[in-house]
C-alpha cells in the first residue's frame, strides 16, 4: 500500500535531498567528481554582497556558486540610490568572482516589473521565460557566460 503525506519535517527533507543527492552523483561525471555528500554545499558556498551609506544598508546582492555557476538568488539596491552604478557595481563583483573561480557563468531570474532590461544592458540574456508566474506576471530567466 502506498501512502503519500504531507510534512514540512527537515529530517525526511534531508533524506530525500540526500537519496536523490546520490542518484545525481551515480548518473552525472561532473557532479561525481566535484560534489559531496554533505548537503551543507550551499551555506558553504554562498557568496553575498553588501552596499552601505553611511553605515545604513541599502542594497546587496545573495548568492551561491554550484555546478561551477554562480546562481544570484537576490540583488536590490533601495529606490533613492538607483541610478547611481551600484547595481552595476555589484554585477561587476560577481563577474569579477566568477572570473576568479573560473565558473562557466552567473545565472538569475527576474519578472517582468523588475531589471530585465538592467541584466540586458550589462550583457546578459534571456534563455526562457515563464508567463503568469505568478499570475499577471512573466518570469524571466537570464545567464552570461564568462
Amino acid at each position: 500500500m502506498i501512502v503519500i503525506k504531507k510534512s514540512n519535517h527537515k529530517e525526511l527533507k534531508e533524506a530525500i535531498d540526500n537519496k536523490l543527492s546520490q542518484f545525481n552523483r551515480e548518473k552525472c561525471q561532473w557532479l561525481r567528481n566535484n560534489s559531496s555528500i554533505d548537503q551543507k554545499e550551499y551555506e558553504e558556498n554562498e557568496h553575498n554582497f553588501f552596499v552601505y551609506v553611511n553605515d545604513k544598508l541599502v542594497g546587496g546582492a545573495i548568492g551561491y556558486i554550484k555546478y561551477n555557476w554562480y546562481f544570484l538568488d537576490l540583488l536590490y539596491i533601495d529606490d533613492e540610490y538607483r541610478g547611481q552604478d551600484i547595481g552595476t557595481e555589484l554585477i561587476n563583483r560577481i563577474e569579477k568572482l566568477a572570473r576568479k573561480e573560473k565558473l562557466v557563468g552567473i545565472r538569475m531570474e527576474t519578472w517582468d516589473f523588475q531589471a530585465r532590461g538592467f541584466y540586458e544592458k550589462n550583457g546578459y540574456i534571456v534563455y526562457a521565460e515563464i508567463k503568469d508566474c505568478p499570475p499577471g506576471t512573466i518570469d524571466y530567466f537570464l545567464k552570461k557566460e564568462i
